[in-house]
């Protein structure tokens, strides 16, 4: 699965109550099927796993943007300051005009790597011409390196519905997909970087071309990002940047953790997560990021791994006080209205505790599908919609 990754795709156009006609189904299952065959080369996060993952994130190709590049410093889903570590400004402090320049004083050049896919190479010197081709390493990248040593990103990550850095990404670079093979070659990159659900056959031709490419696996839970952080970071000769990045994500979680301090166990809320893909269970970043928010995912409580498709009858039986439905859909054709309106208005769920309470709820699908250090953000977006009152200001928290 994915750069979708599996987390992206999990959510399932079964079990949703009031399908239309088996034939227009079919029609739109396959469609969809075709859409996602092209995701799962470059969400991870989907995560490649892409990846919308955990309550789902998901994605043409743009040519290269003649837009002026965005002011640097990330930007929350509704256009507000997240504090973020200031993409874009590895360089700042370092000598400009170096053939380095923007790079980590303490790399040590040429470095020797081994990749997530067990493939070792030596980069002679700190990349300049990198080509990411998942978003999560869009979203990395731009806040590890100077925005000068990217020259392509991925199509996604000019989309609002599920990029963290839509504003940051314009004028940076061109846009290639994994099957622009020959475009991706002609950009005469130095660095490729992609994740484990790339086809070997695909990796080996673009080294055949001469081309140093590095997988990374997808994170499937917040240490795991952490460590992908730091091992991109090195890679690319920045990682005091990478150190930096992962200690805004351990003040983020710190930040949560504080507020729900005053969380007794018995409050704890239950939660499952519901999509076009199906629902997430254990070993997946959905159910890390609502267990570090203070809830319970009923799935992964059941003993269900991975990313099931859950019946409305199993909903009942575990009845959760909240369900999460994605804010951005693969088919257009749905949206979180129509999908919580079909669970609202399913006479066998009135008894199911999130449909009686009315929480049925979405948060940026950026944040909860992302495969990089904006995961913590989602961290933060559940935990507030989960206890509002523990973030109110003068909650004493």
């Amino acid at each position: 699965m994915t750069e979708i990754n599996k987390r992206n795709l999990k959510y399932t156009f079964s079990k949703i109550p009031n399908r239309s006609k088996n034939s227009r189904r079919i029609c739109r299952v396959a469609v969809l099927m075709v859409a996602l065959i092209i995701l799962i080369t470059a969400l991870p996060g989907c995560s490649g796993q892409e990846r919308a993952g955990s309550t789902g994130a998901n994605a043409g190709i743009q040519s290269e943007s003649d837009t002026a590049v965005a002011a640097s410093g990330n930007v929350t889903a509704d256009g507000t300051g997240d504090g973020s570590p200031g993409s874009g400004n590895a360089s700042d402090g370092s000598e400009t005009g170096s053939p380095e320049s923007g790079t980590d004083a303490s790399a040590k050049f040429p470095l020797t790597v081994t990749d997530a896919n067990g493939d070792a190479m030596t980069l002679e010197n700190p990349p300049q011409r990198i080509v990411s081709l998942t978003l999560g390493s869009d979203e990395i990248l731009l806040s590890l390196v100077d925005k000068s040593r990217i020259v392509s990103l991925t199509r996604y990550a000019d989309d609002e519905g599920i990029s963290n850095i839509a504003a940051e990404a314009r004028g940076v670079g061109t846009r290639t997909t994994m099957d622009q093979i020959e475009k991706i070659i002609a950009l005469e990159p130095d660095l490729i970087i992609l994740d484990t659900w790339a086809d070997v056959n695909y990796i080996k031709q673009l080294r055949d071309s001469g081309i140093t490419v590095y997988a990374f696996r997808t994170p499937n839970n917040i240490d795991e990002q952490r460590a992908v952080i730091a091992e991109l970071a090195h890679l690319v000769g920045e990682d005091e940047k990478g150190r930096e990045i992962i200690s805004w994500m351990d003040e983020k979680l710190r930040a949560v953790e504080e507020k729900l301090s005053a969380l007794k166990p018995e409050q704890r809320l239950t939660v499952m997560d519901y999509g076009e893909l199906g629902s997430s269970g254990k070993g997946t970043n959905f159910d890390d990021i609502v267990t570090r928010a203070g809830l319970i995912n009923v799935i992964s409580r059941a003993g269900i791994e991975g990313w099931p498709m859950i019946s409305r009858e199993k909903i009942i039986e575990f009845n959760p006080d909240i369900i999460i439905l994605p804010s951005w859909y693969y088919d257009a054709g749905n949206s979180f209205e129509s999908m919580r309106d079909s669970l609202v208005n399913d006479p066998s769920l009135q008894t199911v505790s999130a449909v009686k309470n009315n929480r049925i709820i979405s948060v940026p699908n950026p944040h909860i599908s992302a495969i990089s250090h904006y995961v913590v953000l989602a961290v933060e977006d559940v935990a507030k919609a989960a206890y509002p009152e523990l973030f109110e200001e003068g909650s004493g928290n």
